[in-house]
C-alpha cells in the first residue's frame, strides 16, 4: 500500500493562495508531512498570478491547525519543500516556462517522479488552463518520470450539462479519463467510505436493503453559517449546484447502488453509474412539486442584490426507477443558515402491524462521524412501556482522530486510485437529473421561500 512513498513527487497547485487551498489543502499537506505519508523527496510548486513569497502562503497555517497539533518544525519543512511561480494564466509562454522549471525540479529529484496538477481555480478558468497545460506538453511525462501526470480538479464540475461536457472534453483531450481526478471530498470522509463495507459485509443489512424493507432514504447537509465571504461564488452557484448535484447525489448513489463484483475502482464506478442512470430526470412540469427552494432572510443584503433569486436551501424528491428501489421516496436536501450543522444519510425501515415503530439507520458524515441505529426497547420498571434507544458506532471513540478527507484525496491521487473520485459519466448523469430544475429556477423567483436565519429545514 505504501509503494507510492518510493517515488519522488511534485505537486503543482494552481490557486495556492485561494480560500479552499488555504482552508483544506495546505493543512492536509501539513498533516501528511507530519506523519511522513508523503514521499521523502516531495516538491510543492505554487502557482499565483502575483509575486508572493512562500512565507506569505503559509502565514495563516497555524490558525488552521488544531491547537497542540501544530509543530513549527513540520511547518518549516513544508515551507522548505515549496517554491512559488508567478504566472499569467492566459499567457502560453508562462506555461512553457513552468514546464521548463518543473523539468529542472524533476531532474533534481531523480528518476521515477510522479507529477500532480491540482486546479483549485474558478470553474470558468478550468478549460483554458487545461488547454494551455496540454498545448505546452504538461500532460506528458518527462524523460525519467515513472508515469503520466495526473490532473486534480475541484468542483463545481461545470455550471450545467453543456458546460460539464466541455470540461470533460478538455480534460479528456489532454490528460485522459484515467489521469483526471474530480474531487468530491465528501466521498473521502470515513463514513462515506464505510457505507459500502457496512452494506456488503454485514449479512443482516445486505438482505434487507431494498424496497420491501426500507420506507425512505433521506440525505442532508445542513450548515449554521451563511455564505460568509463567498458572495460572488454563491451568486453564480446556489445550493443546488454547490451540494445537491455533486455531494449528495453521489452519497445517494453509494447507499443505493447494487453490490459491485469487487470493491475496487472500476467495478464501483460501473455500479454507481448504473444507479445514477436509473434516477429519473425531474421533468419541467414536475419541478413545482418535486423541488423546493429557499433563501435565508439576510442573504440579499450580504450579496448586495435585492432581487437575487439564488437559493441557499434546496430539496429534491427523487425516484430510482429500478426493481430494488422503485416507489421508495428518496430525498436530498441542503441549506445554509439553518439551526444545526450536520451531514447524514438516514435510512428508515418499514414498520408493520406487529411492530409499528420505525427503525432508523443514520450514517453521520459530520460532525462526529459514525453510524447510529435507532431501536425500540423496554423502559426499566413494572410497566411495558417502550422508548427509542440508540446503538451507536463513533469513529473518534473507536479509532481516535481519523484522517481529513483532503489527506485521503491527495494520497489516492498519488496512488492513482480513482475509487473516491467522480467519473465523467457520473458527473454528466448527475447534471441530467437536475437540469430542468436549474432552468426553471433561473427564469423566475416563484416559490422561493424566504426563511429566517436559524430555521429548521422541515419548516421550509
Amino acid at each position: 500500500m505504501n509503494d507510492y512513498l518510493e517515488n519522488p513527487l511534485i505537486i503543482i497547485i494552481f490557486g495556492i493562495t485561494g480560500d479552499l487551498s488555504q482552508r483544506k489543502l495546505l493543512p492536509a499537506l501539513y498533516h501528511l508531512t507530519k506523519r511522513h505519508e508523503l514521499p521523502e523527496h516531495t516538491k510543492i510548486v505554487g502557482v499565483s498570478r502575483h509575486k508572493i513569497p512562500v512565507s506569505e502562503v503559509y502565514a495563516k497555517l497555524q490558525e488552521r491547525i488544531h491547537g497542540s497539533d501544530f509543530d513549527k518544525a513540520v511547518a518549516e519543512e513544508l515551507h522548505d519543500m515549496t517554491e512559488m511561480v508567478q504566472m499569467d494564466l492566459d499567457a502560453p509562454d508562462d506555461y512553457r516556462k513552468l514546464k521548463e522549471r518543473l523539468s529542472e525540479v524533476s531532474d533534481q529529484l531523480g528518476p521515477g517522479v510522479s507529477r500532480i496538477y491540482y486546479l483549485s481555480i474558478p470553474a470558468q478558468a478550468f478549460v483554458s488552463v487545461v488547454h494551455q497545460l496540454g498545448e505546452a506538453g504538461h500532460h506528458e511525462p518527462f524523460g525519467l518520470d515513472g508515469e503520466r501526470p495526473r490532473l486534480l480538479v475541484e468542483k463545481p464540475f461545470g455550471y450545467d450539462t453543456a458546460s460539464a461536457k466541455t470540461l470533460v472534453q478538455a480534460a479528456d483531450e489532454h490528460f485522459g479519463e484515467q489521469q483526471t481526478f474530480r474531487i468530491d471530498h465528501y466521498l473521502a470522509k470515513e463514513t462515506a467510505q464505510n457505507i459500502l463495507t457496512f452494506r456488503f459485509q454485514n449479512p443482516l443489512f445486505q438482505t434487507i436493503w431494498n424496497k420491501k424493507h426500507i420506507a425512505s432514504i433521506h440525505v442532508v447537509a445542513y450548515e449554521t453559517i451563511g455564505i460568509e465571504n463567498r458572495a460572488t461564488f454563491y451568486e453564480q452557484t446556489g445550493a443546488l449546484r454547490d451540494f445537491l448535484q455533486s455531494h449528495l447525489i453521489q452519497l445517494l448513489a453509494l447507499v443505493t447502488m447494487e453490490k459491485p463484483e469487487q470493491l475496487e475502482s472500476d467495478a464501483i464506478h460501473a455500479e454507481k453509474l448504473r444507479l445514477l442512470d436509473s434516477i429519473k430526470t425531474i421533468m419541467p412540469n414536475e419541478v413545482h412539486t418535486l423541488a423546493t427552494r429557499g433563501q435565508y432572510d439576510t442573504y440579499r443584503e450580504e450579496v448586495h442584490n435585492e432581487k437575487s433569486a439564488v437559493e441557499t436551501f434546496a430539496r429534491l424528491q427523487l425516484t430510482i426507477d429500478n426493481d430494488q428501489w422503485r416507489e421508495v421516496p428518496m430525498v436530498v436536501e441542503s441549506g445554509k443558515a439553518l439551526h444545526e450543522k450536520c451531514s447524514r444519510i438516514s435510512v428508515t425501515f418499514r414498520s408493520n402491524p406487529d411492530a409499528k415503530a420505525e427503525n432508523v439507520l443514520d450514517f453521520r458524515i459530520q460532525p462526529r462521524e459514525g453510524i447510529t441505529l435507532s431501536l425500540q426497547a423496554k423502559r426499566p420498571g413494572l410497566d411495558m412501556e417502550t422508548e427509542t434507544v440508540q446503538m451507536e458506532f463513533d469513529y473518534a471513540r473507536s479509532y481516535g482522530q481519523t484522517a481529513d478527507a483532503y489527506e485521503r484525496v491527495i494520497i489516492d491521487a498519488v496512488r492513482g486510485d480513482q475509487s473516491l473520485f467522480s467519473s465523467a459519466a457520473e458527473v454528466l448523469s448527475s447534471w441530467r437529473i437536475v437540469e430542468n430544475v436549474l432552468q426553471q429556477w433561473s427564469h423566475s423567483d416563484d416559490n422561493l421561500a424566504i426563511y429566517p436565519v436559524g430555521s429548521h429545514a422541515n419548516n421550509i
